[in-house]
């Protein structure tokens, strides 16, 4: 019965303790109504022991999968890829600059660079902030401000690493793989919102805890005065991509800069600012909305900008995102350590010339000029449209 089958015993008792599978269930076992309900009765006695099956596959990596059994990565020029953010990554886009096609390694990029990126290009991502963001502001972020991750994800999950016990709030829809990062830490207890634009944001910002009588007012909602303590303790993070991932939604100023106010001194703000190039509320001339506008003091206040060339540098395979966050959160540049081994030095050091301000700003009106959102309907099947 338990051939070819490995048991951890107790000593005392001689009863196995755990099995380490080595392979799936027998015919014998599968055909035996015993056996089938002895598996299903814990998961410690499904056929690989420990592991969730659940996690194996979410909706992006299902749709791409899918799509590669039809051919979608043996010819991708045949294919839109609607299941995933996936930029153009070709170089025709007019007013673009040429994507590099070599990367040089040095023989000090053959090391393990640090876990929070090298610093040229920690320089020049915050010299690339305050040129487009803190123009005229006694604050302005240097290069202590700015970690290098190994990918968006990556970025987050540092993040969640480093939280303390904190309910975290994100609006839906949103991107698809918050609920499921923040669910691996126990110390994170997730609370997503149905939210469509930001009056909904701010009602659910609400629910922080402000002093008496403080009041805030947009034209579609008001916050009250005040509310019993009892019934203001609560979310502490809160977490949204802008635009919003996938609808495309921007909440710019003056409502952004309201939420960051409401936020300021009682809640932590997370802004993914992936898509942040692609905005269309300013006749494309290559202006960035980011939270970066706002900020107060870059050390002081409790935001998190989350970015990277994926998007917006349509570069998805160097993905090299960026953090932006106050300078003495050393924990959120140290557990890359520990976690996912800090960003490839070489593609780091490629990067640092793509981000000078001026060769950012043409980058970006150009990429808006290609996607503006006037020309979308007319590639859009018909019931799109509605």
């Amino acid at each position: 019965m338990f051939g070819n089958r490995k048991f951890s015993m107790n000593k005392n008792t001689g009863v196995p303790r755990r099995r380490f599978s080595i392979g799936d269930p027998s015919a014998n076992e599968t055909s035996s109504k015993i056996h089938r309900q002895f598996r299903a009765s814990n998961p410690g006695h499904l056929p690989h022991a420990g592991l969730d099956p659940t996690r194996a596959s979410t909706g992006v990596v299902w749709c791409t999968e899918r799509a590669a059994e039809h051919g979608f990565l043996e010819e991708p020029e045949k294919w839109a890829n609607l299941g995933q953010g996936a930029p153009e990554v070709d170089d025709e886009i007019e007013g673009s600059f040429p994507r590099p096609t070599t990367i040089d390694v040095s023989i000090a990029n053959r090391e393990y660079g640090p876990t929070a990126g090298i610093k040229p290009l920690r320089a020049a991502v915050a010299r690339m902030y305050n040129e487009m963001h803190r123009q005229g502001k006694d604050s302005q972020y240097s290069w202590e401000n700015v970690a290098i991750v190994p990918g968006g994800r990556a970025g987050l999950i540092r993040i969640a690493a480093v939280l303390n016990n904190a309910y975290v709030g994100f609006f839906i829809p949103d991107y698809t793989a918050y609920n499921e990062m923040m669910s691996l830490f126990k110390n994170v207890s997730i609370h997503p919102s149905p939210s469509t634009c930001a009056p909904f944001l701010l009602k659910q910002l609400s629910l922080l805890p402000f002093p008496p009588l403080f009041r805030k007012r947009t034209a579609t909602i008001s916050i009250p005065m005040s509310l019993p303590t009892r019934l203001l303790v609560g979310t502490s993070v809160i977490l949204t991509s802008n635009p919003r991932n996938p609808t495309g939604r921007v909440v710019a100023n003056p409502e952004l800069a309201e939420i960051q106010d409401i936020c300021r001194g009682r809640a932590t703000l997370i802004s993914d600012e992936f898509y942040a190039g692609y905005n269309y509320t300013s006749d494309c001339d290559g202006t960035v909305i980011s939270a970066a506008d706002n900020i107060e003091d870059v050390d002081e206040d409790d935001v998190l900008i989350i970015d990277g060339l994926t998007k917006r540098f349509r570069l998805p395979d160097g993905e090299l995102p960026g953090s932006l966050d106050p300078r003495n959160s050393s924990s959120y540049r140290s557990c890359g350590s520990y976690l996912d081994g800090g960003a490839n030095a070489p593609f780091q050091e490629a990067a640092v010339p793509m981000l000078e301000p001026s060769l950012v700003r043409k980058e970006m009106q150009a990429l808006q000029r290609h996607f503006r959102v006037s020309a979308m309907p007319d590639h859009l099947h018909p019931t799109l449209n509605h």
